[in-house]
């Protein structure tokens, strides 16, 4: 039987000893009638099921091929389930509950499973979270007991148990998910989304809807990626530059000018930089401006065709209409304002709506103080990159003044290498040194609600992880040209004395490949031993 239940635990602190101080730990189980979901859910206009989708829409494949031709090819599809114990979902036409009305509803002599376990999870939680259990004004909602110390948490139950013995068949939605979707023989599957948004809800269920999306996007974009990188291979040693740069018989021929200021001399371009040329041309060819041009149709296509996908999950999720009416305000919000504050808590004679008028000198305070610490931050960001560039830059001229050749063959990429690794480490020193600081910021900051709540945290996160994930692409990008470091002779000089660090012979396109590589694989590994070191 399906019950509607939520747990809240509270803790409470029993010395039994001088020496060893024991934690009691007590449940209180909130169970929800069928009277209350009821009158509930018609005061939040809830939808349900109505009348069985009978309208059918062909694609244009099954209009060119047919219905048949093209459900035969579906079934043969490797990437689907064929023995999946999920059930796909009927389509429903939906309509506002109304418990008068029970009669024209679809499964409506079941009132225990009439509502969707998520339905009633978000109707209780509804309930809970705009309940009043004392007079005052601030006294309302789970969220204030819980910033009061009353409970510690609260949460829904689990459907059943998720442990299954060898060969025995899923009797609940959690179990259901964990064969069919949550293992890792089935991540090359396509996902259940309406079981998964039936049992998590639908955040976590358009977030995996985007992520399996996202994946899917990405195959065509690395195809041809490959391609490219294959064709570099193939051609690199017939192509010109790299021939004259990897035969001996034009070593002593192209002498360039020395690489620092006072360690370095001569040195013959020829052999030295034959490694570095083949490298670059297998990472820069013809096949990259293809690559290039692709790329930016397919972050076109990419944007248009997910608006289009969530679209279409919105209507059959029934959320396209989706608002949260009336959010209840954080508690931390009202327990901050003072009693001047709190009169305005009145309805609006125009809207009908509750609404808070904080202070204008007190938003700009916050804001300003706000301001000063993400500058600070982005500074800083900053002066690190510059600090890993001039470490660069030292590291190079110490190797290439190095008397043996193939150290001297290898220093830019060395220097790259060592350079883009600093730069990760310090990219998570800060990216974990920021969050801490976001999470205090936005909470001193104080939002009203929820929603603001997160979009506060969302931009200052946003914005700080830009420039500390791509600060030092950028400089390598755009900053290492020619028209700022110069070139020999005519180099660029900070306070008339020292040279600006500038790309290889090759260009920089090798560098900032190596970059990239550093960052975006180290920042996933480290993303996931974090993920499965830490629960």
């Amino acid at each position: 039987m399906n019950v509607t239940t939520y747990k809240l635990l509270s803790f409470y602190d029993v010395l039994y000893s001088s020496q060893e101080p024991r934690v009691e730990r007590h449940f209180v189980l909130i169970y929800a009638p069928w009277e209350l979901l009821a009158r509930r859910a018609e005061e939040m206009r809830l939808k349900v099921p109505l009348q069985q989708n009978d309208v059918l829409f062909k694609s244009f494949l099954e209009s060119l091929c047919g219905a048949e031709r093209i459900g035969k090819l579906a079934n043969m599809d490797p990437l689907r389930v064929h023995d999946a114990t999920i059930r796909e979902r009927d389509d429903y036409f939906m309509g506002r509950f109304k418990e008068e009305q029970l009669a024209k509803f679809i499964n409506h002599e079941d009132k225990e499973s009439f509502f969707s376990s998520v339905d009633r999870l978000y109707i209780i939680q509804q309930i809970l979270r705009n309940t009043r259990f004392a007079k005052e004004s601030k006294c309302v909602g789970i969220n204030r007991l819980l910033l009061d110390g009353a409970y510690t948490c609260y949460y829904p139950l689990h459907d059943g148990t998720v442990k299954m013995e060898d060969g025995e068949m899923p009797v609940n939605n959690r179990q259901r998910l964990k064969r069919d979707w949550g293992r890792l023989g089935r991540c090359f599957k396509y996902q259940p989304y309406d079981a998964i948004k039936d049992y998590f809800g639908h955040e976590i269920g358009l977030y995996f809807a985007w992520l399996g999306f996202y994946t899917a996007m990405l195959v065509p974009l690395a195809i041809v990626a490959l391609a490219v990188f294959v064709y570099g291979i193939v051609s690199a040693r017939t192509h010109i530059p790299v021939q004259d740069l990897c035969d001996n018989k034009n070593a002593g021929v192209w002498y360039m000018c020395p690489l620092c200021d006072k360690q370095c001399s001569y040195w013959d371009l020829a052999p030295t930089s034959c490694l570095y040329a083949y490298v670059t041309h297998v990472f820069d060819n013809d096949g990259t401006v293809i690559l290039a041009l692709v790329a930016s149709v397919w972050a076109t296509l990419f944007l248009e065709f997910w608006k289009r996908r969530q679209a279409s999950l919105a209507h059959r999720w029934n959320t396209e209409s989706f608002e949260e009416e009336d959010e209840p305000l954080r508690p931390e919000y009202v327990r901050s304002l003072t009693k001047e504050e709190l009169d305005p808590f009145k309805p609006d004679p125009e809207t009908g709506k509750i609404v808070f008028r904080a202070t204008n000198i007190k938003r700009a305070r916050r804001f300003s103080v706000v301001f000063s610490l993400v500058a600070f931050m982005i500074t800083l960001v900053i002066a690190a990159v510059i600090g890993v560039v001039v470490f660069r830059a030292a590291a190079f001229a110490v190797l290439s003044s190095n008397p043996d050749r193939k150290v001297q063959k290898r220093a830019r990429i060395l220097t790259t290498g060592l350079a883009a690794f600093i730069n990760l480490v310090v990219i998570t020193i800060l990216k974990y040194a920021y969050n801490k600081l976001a999470v205090w910021l936005t909470n001193w900051e104080n939002p009203a609600t929820l929603s603001s709540y997160e979009d506060n945290f969302t931009t200052k996160m946003a914005l700080f992880q830009f420039v500390n994930t791509f600060s030092s692409i950028i400089y390598i990008a755009f900053f290492k040209s020619e028209m700022i470091v110069g070139s020999p002779g005519r180099n660029t000089r900070v306070l008339g004395k020292y040279r600006l660090d500038g790309c290889s012979e090759q260009g920089c396109f090798l560098e900032l490949a190596i970059q990239i590589a550093v960052i975006m694989i180290g920042m996933h590994l480290v993303g996931n031993v974090i993920e499965i070191g830490i629960p």
